[in-house]
């Protein structure tokens, strides 16, 4: 069945939710002006990615998952393919789902303790996982239906404090020297790009899209990285927005509208980007169970409540946001394989297969 529309919805959620969070603060620090310019550069990298991506699976005719794909190598072949892209959302899940637990506490639950917040976040996303893909995809398309007024409301209330001088050089000496590619942050940000766009290969037949929609969709996330970055340089100054872990979350703090009857704006977006994550978390998870299950034959249900107990317990393990930090670059080497070289592989696979089946049909 094509279900364009909700693919969409869940490619541009997956990602945004994490691009608010993380990406500001790591942009900001790779950077001391023209922050455009690592922007246009990670946001091209992402799009030829996505681009060569849908063009492997579009290879094999679109009906097949890259699991399917994988197999027909062998499934040994399969496994030692998908065995990176397992390891690297089940770190981005435990990042994930530390990191967004202690901002709810510091912002919503200040007297509850963190090992709660975290069972209730992960609690609701494994429920969404184990209720499977169409859950998800319908749970998606009502996020983006209740949430996308709200979004779109704090972003354009945050250019309230906005000083444009700060814009300021566009361009420089530093800037056209690319020096932010030798900057550990800018690497980290890719993180923004957790790979959820590869969930375009695993919800096949199940579900059909367009290739061309999602990609013209994929633009959409370029002004949504540059106001993530922008506002807090805008309001701040790049000196002081670098200070802040979380830029975008502390512009959003001192939007100030006397006609609203709530004082905090930023509650309305944060619960919007919960909402995200929990989505997020969700379809890593239930991709995670699908590798695992190709790995041994078991009720879904079995796996699903493995992978929770691991990342519910590794966070619990994590002690402060410098352990957090290191994680996120120790996943370098997994986040590199599941975002580029797996695409790339799986677009070589896909152009020996259509030379093999046109070498088929004319002879």
């Amino acid at each position: 069945m094509v279900k364009t529309g909700q693919v969409i919805a869940v490619f541009l959620l997956s990602h945004i939710g994490i691009i608010f969070f993380f990406y500001p603060s790591l942009i900001i620090e790779s950077a001391e002006s023209s922050h455009w310019l690592p922007i246009a550069v990670s946001f091209l990298f992402f799009h030829i990615m996505v681009g060569i991506y849908l063009k492997g699976i579009r290879s094999f005719g679109g009906q097949k998952s890259i699991i399917s794909i994988l197999q027909e190598k062998g499934r040994v072949v399969a496994l030692a393919m998908l065995l990176p892209v397992a390891v690297y959302f089940t770190v981005v899940s435990i990042i994930t789902l530390r990191a967004y637990a202690e901002v709810v506490m510091a912002l919503f639950l200040t007297s509850t303790p963190l090992w709660a917040i975290m069972a209730l976040l992960l609690g609701i996303a494994v429920y969404i996982a184990y209720l499977g893909l169409e859950a998800i995809l319908r749970t998606a398309l009502l996020v983006v239906l209740l949430a996308a007024p709200i979004v779109l409301f704090v972003l354009f209330s945050s250019f309230q404090n906005a000083d444009w001088h700060y814009v300021f050089p566009l361009l420089d000496k530093e800037a056209l020297s690319f020096s932010f590619l030798g900057h550990t942050a800018f690497y980290k940000s890719m993180l923004s790009f957790s790979g959820g766009f590869l969930f375009l290969g695993f919800i096949q037949p199940a579900v059909s899209y367009k290739p061309s929609r999602v990609l013209i969709a994929c633009i959409c996330m370029l002004p949504v990285l540059l106001v993530s970055v922008y506002i807090p340089i805008l309001t701040y100054g790049r000196t002081t927005a670098a200070l802040f872990n979380l830029p975008f979350l502390e512009t959003a703090e001192t939007v100030e509208i006397t006609w609203l009857m709530f004082d905090r704006v930023s509650m309305f977006f944060m619960v919007c980007l919960i909402s995200f994550i929990m989505l997020l978390l969700a379809l890593i998870i239930w991709m995670i169970v699908r590798m695992l299950r190709m790995a041994v034959r078991t009720p879904a249900w079995m796996p699903l409540l493995l992978l929770a107990a691991v990342i519910y317990l590794v966070c619990l393990l994590i002690p402060d946001w410098h352990v957090l930090d290191r994680l996120l670059w120790w996943n370098a080497i997994p986040r590199i394989y599941s975002i580029i070289v797996l695409p790339i592989v799986l677009a070589v696979m896909g152009y020996h297969y259509t030379r093999k089946r046109k070498a088929g049909a004319n002879g």
